[in-house]
Parts: C-alpha cells; structure tokens; sequence
C-alpha cells in the first residue's frame, strides 16, 4: 500500500489497514507470519518530511533455538518515526554519511511512502535475538538429539577432562 505525498491534505491521515501474511515480503530464517498483521498509522507531515505514529500487530511462528520446537509468539510495536525525502543528489548505490541526529531518520524516494515496508520494519525491529520457547527450555542432548524438555538423555555421562581438575579442584574449595 502507498501514500502518494501530493494527494497529502492538512489534517492528519489515520490509517487502519489489515495486511493478510502473503501481502507483506517478511522473510525470517526462524519466523513466519501466523495471523495477519493489524497496522494503525497516523501520519502528519510538513511540506514534505512525514511524521508515522502508531501500532502494529500480529502473531509469528517461530523456532525455538534450544529446542527446535514451533511455537507461537505475539507482537506488538509502537512506533514514532520521522521520513524525509532523500537527498536529490543521492544514487542507489552512493554512500550519504548520517550524524548522530539522523540515526532516528528514514528516508523516502519524496514521491510516495510504501506502507508495507514500514510495517515489516517495525516487526523485524521487535523481534529477539533469538527465539526461545520458554525461559526454562532445556534444548536438545548435544550428543543424542534427546529433547530434554520431554524425555530423559540415555547417553553416558562425560569423564571430566584431566587437564581442568586442577580448576575444578580450586571451584569445589571457592564454594566450601
């Protein structure tokens, strides 16, 4: 969906728009779009430099990391973000060096805004390192592939390295 700039009246525009999960280009190794993605976006603007506030909403399916089990996980983002249109002297492929300032600063080609784009950043912003099903996730036997979390792991227990009884021995008498 696109704003075109021109077409931009004085009063604020308010945007409610529900994207299904195939009309977003949100691509994740370890989630995908579960539920549809509720934006709600007012957008201000002077001139040509926009103001987008709001909120964005939907649930992902995601991996967990540990354990490798799918799980669902909701998101929400609220936003306040400031567009201007891109220097006119700039190229695709040129670099432009950005103060301190600018780091909270997107930059439109000053023609139209592409809505899409700025929901999808807002989720892939929202998003964890990495994926964890639940705190307490005990993962999968690295030697076996046992899910810990269901079943017990029947691999015999590791001998302790010769070289790390000396820093074993001096843990044992930190803890006495």
């Amino acid at each position: 969906m696109f704003i075109e700039i021109e077409d931009l009246q004085e009063d604020p525009l308010h945007v409610q728009h529900v994207f299904r999960p195939a009309d977003l280009p949100f691509e994740h190794r370890d989630a995908t779009l579960e539920e549809p993605v509720a934006l709600d976006l007012f957008l201000t603007h002077k001139d040509r430099d926009l103001r987008l506030g709001g909120t964005v909403e939907t649930v992902l399916r995601c991996r967990c990391c540990r354990c490798l089990r799918e799980f669902s996980r909701r998101v929400s983002s609220s936003f306040d973000l400031l567009y201007l249109p891109q220097p006119e002297k700039s190229t695709p492929d040129m670099e432009i060096e950005l103060k301190y300032d600018d780091m909270d600063v997107g930059f439109y080609d000053g023609v139209c805004l592409d809505v899409d784009l700025v929901a999808v950043e807002q989720i892939e912003l929202s998003l964890p390192m990495r994926f964890i099903c639940r705190e307490e996730c005990r993962g999968l036997c690295y030697r076996c592939g046992a899910n810990l979390n269901e079943e017990a792991c029947l691999c015999a227990k590791e001998e302790t390295d010769s070289r790390m009884a000396a820093l074993l021995e001096f843990r044992k008498r930190m803890r006495q």
